[in-house]
């Protein structure tokens, strides 16, 4: 396996991983909605604050006032905004907003139309022409999805034209949020770019829905789901996207992030007595095969780059 292979392989993991942590929790958040008075506005308040000044915190510690290095030159500040909020604050707050307008089945198989957005961001900026195979093993990941979700069952969807909107400004979440950030973590690193990140998305989610404002009971459980969902399902799961980014394109990582749907079934199936159908195999197979294929692709043409340029 030679350098190039072992990046994309490498990438590929984080993206997995970090596709796995928000499918677990994405689980204690419905767990959350289910059993406590709180909003989804609040959560993703509470969470990117936490989770952004814990991570500059720590950073601070090691880099000192490299840390502000980001913001030294004035040209970063819109770019990194427009990272923030487009990217950070928008794929968590228009998800769970379409989660209220209509399910968490219709909000994640609208989300996953990001895979779609970037195609044509990288044929409309970088004039990129997607390769057959890889359009191909993205709408085969999209119907895994869509099985997955659904079960077949059309049913269950529930598309109202504010679904809809919110579903999609959730998948052009997922662009911007894979796009954006890679020219800041190449020059100033992964950690500052996602602790700025998320402090600058929890502040003005926090214009929105103050962090204060607290409609439900305090409690030990509560607390620990606050803070697993922000520390493991936030800073970490930022932090494994982010360094998935710089190793592989946005393209394997949106479709990889396929992982989340698919963590979610598997731990239903093992903890919550969910039944392993037809449906649900043949919904994971339709997952996993364009994970592992795309990222092979992507490894063959960064070889033939290599070949060339030599």
């Amino acid at each position: 396996m030679n350098k190039y292979q072992k990046n994309i392989f490498k990438g590929t993991i984080y993206s997995l991983l970090s596709g796995l942590i928000w499918g677990i929790c994405g689980i204690l958040g419905e767990y959350f909605f289910t059993h406590y008075q709180v909003s989804s506005g609040w959560i993703t308040s509470m969470r990117l604050l936490i989770a952004g000044s814990s991570v500059l915190v720590l950073a601070f510690y090691k880099l000192k006032f490299h840390l502000f290095d980001i913001w030294r030159d004035k040209k970063n500040y819109l770019s990194f905004l427009a990272y923030a909020i487009l990217g950070i604050f928008s794929v968590q707050f228009f998800f769970y907003l379409c989660v209220e307008y209509s399910n968490a089945t219709t909000a994640t198989i609208l989300q996953f139309i990001s895979p779609i957005f970037i195609l044509a961001y990288d044929r409309i900026i970088y004039k990129k022409k997607a390769s057959r195979n890889a359009i191909l093993y993205v709408l085969i990941a999209m119907v895994g999805v869509f099985l997955m979700t659904t079960k077949g069952d059309l049913s269950t969807l529930s598309i109202t034209p504010l679904a809809l909107v919110t579903g999609l400004l959730s998948a052009l979440g997922v662009m911007f949020n894979v796009i954006l950030p890679q020219k800041f973590a190449k020059e100033y690193g992964f950690v500052p770019t996602v602790g700025w990140g998320m402090m600058l998305a929890g502040l003005f989610s926090n214009i929105l829905y103050p962090v204060y404002r607290i409609s439900f009971q305090l409690d030990w459980i509560s607390i620990a789901i606050c803070l697993t969902i922000a520390f493991f399902g936030t800073a970490f799961a930022f932090f494994l996207s982010m360094k998935a980014v710089s190793l592989v394109s946005p393209l394997v990582v949106s479709v990889v992030s396929a992982s989340e749907p698919l963590s979610s079934a598997i731990l239903s199936v093992l903890f919550l007595g969910l039944v392993l159908d037809g449906y649900l195999l043949l919904a994971m197979i339709l997952i996993i095969i364009p994970m592992v294929f795309l990222s092979i692709e992507e490894s063959k043409d960064k070889m033939k780059e290599t070949s060339f340029h030599t």
